[in-house]
Order: C-alpha cells, then sequence, then structure tokens
C-alpha cells in the first residue's frame, strides 16, 4: 500500500459550532472580522452604522458637551487657584486641563471622537486656560481698582491675555498649544476596520482519512 495519504477520499463532518463575539449567535456559514472579534452579520452591521459619520448622535454631543463644561470648569479653577495663592503661572498646568478636559469629552462621545469632538475639546480647554489667566488678572489688581468697567474688560479680552507677553511669554505659549493639541489628539475619530463576510469551512472528519501503510 502506498504511504501517501489519500486526501481525495476524506469526508466532512458537520461546520464547527463558533459564536458571535457580541450576540453569541451560533456562526454556521459566514462570520464578519471587526479587528480581533468575529462577529455575525447583523452585529458587524450595528458596528458599521455605529462609527459611520463620526458621531453625529446629538444626544452624544450633548453629553460630551456637557461632560467638557464640567471638566473645563474644573480645571479652570484649580489652575486659577493655584496661580492666584503660589503667585506662579506654572503653565504646564494647561497640559493636564488639556488631559482631563479631553478626557472629558471623549467620554460623553462613547469614544467616538471626530472632528466636531476635537474642536469641542480645544475650544473648551483654551477657554478654561483663559479663564484662570482672568481670574489671576483680576485677583492680582489693587482693591480700589477692582470695578465693573475692570471685570468687562478682563472678559472681553480673556482669549489674548495668554498673548498680552508677546515674546517673553513664548514657552508658556508653546506649553498652552500643547495642552489644547493634547485635547484635540485625544478626540480623533476611532477607525474601526471589518472585514468579510468570511466563509466558514467545514472540518474533515480524521476518521474518514487512511492511516499511512507502515
Amino acid at each position: 500500500m502506498s504511504s501517501e495519504l489519500q486526501f481525495d477520499r476524506a469526508e466532512f463532518t458537520e461546520t464547527p459550532v463558533r459564536a458571535c463575539g457580541s450576540c453569541k449567535a451560533p456562526l454556521s456559514t459566514e462570520y464578519f472580522a471587526v479587528d480581533s472579534q468575529t462577529l455575525c452579520g447583523n452585529c458587524a452591521a450595528q458596528v458599521r452604522t455605529l462609527f459611520a459619520g463620526e458621531g453625529l448622535g446629538a444626544e452624544r454631543f450633548l453629553k460630551a458637551v456637557l461632560l467638557g463644561i464640567g471638566a473645563a470648569v474644573a480645571g479652570a479653577a484649580v489652575y486659577a487657584a493655584i496661580m492666584i495663592f503660589a503667585n506662579s503661572e506654572w503653565a504646564l498646568i494647561s497640559i493636564a486641563v488639556g488631559w482631563f478636559v479631553g478626557a472629558a469629552v471623549r467620554r460623553g462621545s462613547a469614544g467616538r471622537g471626530g472632528w466636531r469632538y476635537q474642536l469641542l475639546a480645544a475650544f473648551l480647554t483654551y477657554t478654561a486656560i483663559c479663564a484662570a489667566n482672568g481670574a489671576a488678572v483680576w485677583s492680582q489688581a489693587a482693591a480700589d481698582e477692582r470695578s465693573v468697567r475692570l471685570l468687562v474688560a478682563v472678559v472681553i479680552n480673556a482669549y489674548a491675555i495668554p498673548f498680552l507677553e508677546g515674546a517673553q511669554n513664548i514657552i508658556g505659549l508653546l506649553i498652552i498649544g500643547f495642552g489644547v493639541w493634547r485635547a484635540w489628539q485625544m478626540n480623533r475619530p476611532v477607525r474601526v476596520e471589518i472585514t468579510g463576510p468570511h466563509a466558514i469551512v467545514p472540518a474533515p472528519n480524521p476518521q474518514s482519512l487512511p492511516d499511512a501503510a507502515p
């Protein structure tokens, strides 16, 4: 008898049972691959719909706005307190503010990301930094100078305050820019690669394969 295996006589057993990684439904003929997860056709379609358009849901965006504003207010308060009581600008705090706001916005977007969330996070980060600087300017003014007129001037010029020192504050501006960029980067859109459908090939029955001759 020839020592070569006769694969042409192999019989196939029932397709091995697999399950969708999301809904746990059995997969019998085909599957979709989403990153490293195996999904059925319905779940793959839901994932494709979920990540189409980079997070346009109004409810999701509103949640990101509210969480982002909360983080910006908290970050501005902490940053302002440090500048007022430590009598030092500590521009590096702006990086922490950017991370805090960026994380809040990303949580509100359910991790989706997208250019709308990036703009929101960057705007709120810079607003928080400017608000902290404005509060410091107000607190450093003499008591007899604190008037409604000064308050209005601080509010109107709040977004320009980081630039008022000109080239002398170039390092501070670079650090602030990095904080804003950090918030922007944390909300980059999520790219999900979906491949398929992939056929599930039945496995051969080992009992139908003849043993090699000794």
